[in-house]
């Protein structure tokens, strides 16, 4: 895989292209990277014998350039780099998706331009709607989330790691706390300043407006997650009309088991093809 650059919307975000066939954007999720949906090791020969696969860090995050300012990271600002980056591929419509905040991302396009998509690929969607649907689970995942932003914001970064691996349930035993923190620290400080602080403050569209979205869907989800919850997956499938609805029984389910998610994704595509 080779990394390179391009300028979308006025920063440089790093990006991968890769495969033959139909363009297919798919975009990762909060405090990811294009690595995320592209890691080392996994076998993808079956996606890009069927896709030219475009991952790519989205701004402020990975390697990727961003604003600093919390207001220019809303789904409205992630969907519109996706949309660009269609165009930076010299095409004029693509299959879109992505994981958590790639997924919305994703369906902030197929609803504000949806001339731009070709079919839709939904995996673990954060939770959609307004705040009187979540459960207490999903507001509770959000609140850390905030948390660690305004733990960044006032105490710096190594400070708030040092802090978070003393919070009850951070790690399991020292080692995955170790790991933890390593990661925290690996992050784009654009993505713990400003990305986290805007995507929870911004709206997502009222669900009634799912129901426009009128090309082929597969949303894929897991029990058991607060943070992508399943009542979301639950929305798009009931909202968007044919959707093709898939969920596991636990969380990191589709991680586990990569040959069965694999041929999902195949499945849905050569249907496009039908």
């Amino acid at each position: 895989m080779t990394n390179r650059f391009a300028t979308i919307n006025g920063f440089l975000l790093r990006y991968s292209l890769e495969g033959e066939g139909p363009l297919a954007i798919f975009g990762h999720g909060l405090m990811g990277s294009l690595e995320q949906v592209t890691p080392a090791g996994r076998e993808l020969d079956a996606l890009l014998a069927r896709v030219r696969l475009l991952t790519y860090d989205a701004r402020g995050h990975g390697q990727s350039g961003g604003p600093e300012d919390a207001a220019e990271y809303t789904w409205e600002h992630m969907g519109r780099d996706m949309s660009a980056l269609i165009d930076f591929a010299g095409e004029e419509q693509a299959i879109i998706g992505g994981a958590s905040m790639g997924a919305a991302s994703a369906l902030w396009v197929a609803i504000e331009q949806p001339q731009r998509v070709k079919a839709l690929v939904i995996l673990m969607p954060p939770p959609l709607g307004n705040e009187p649907m979540r459960a207490p689970a999903e507001k509770q995942e959000i609140a850390v989330l905030d948390l660690i932003s305004a733990a960044v914001q006032n105490f710096g970064i190594e400070k708030t790691v040092e802090i978070a691996r003393n919070f009850p349930g951070f790690a399991a035993n020292p080692k995955e706390a170790d790991e933890r923190a390593r990661w925290l620290l690996s992050q784009n400080p654009l993505t713990l300043l400003y990305a986290i602080r805007g995507l929870v403050a911004a709206p997502f569209h009222d669900p009634e407006t799912y129901r426009a979205i009128n090309v082929p869907t597969i949303v894929v989800a897991h029990e058991g997650d607060g943070l992508h919850p399943s009542r979301s997956a639950r929305l798009l499938a009931e909202m968007i009309p044919g959707a093709i609805l898939k969920i596991a029984p636990q969380p990191d389910y589709w991680q586990q088991h990569p040959a069965e998610f694999l041929k999902e994704m195949t499945s849905f595509l050569d249907a496009l093809d039908r």
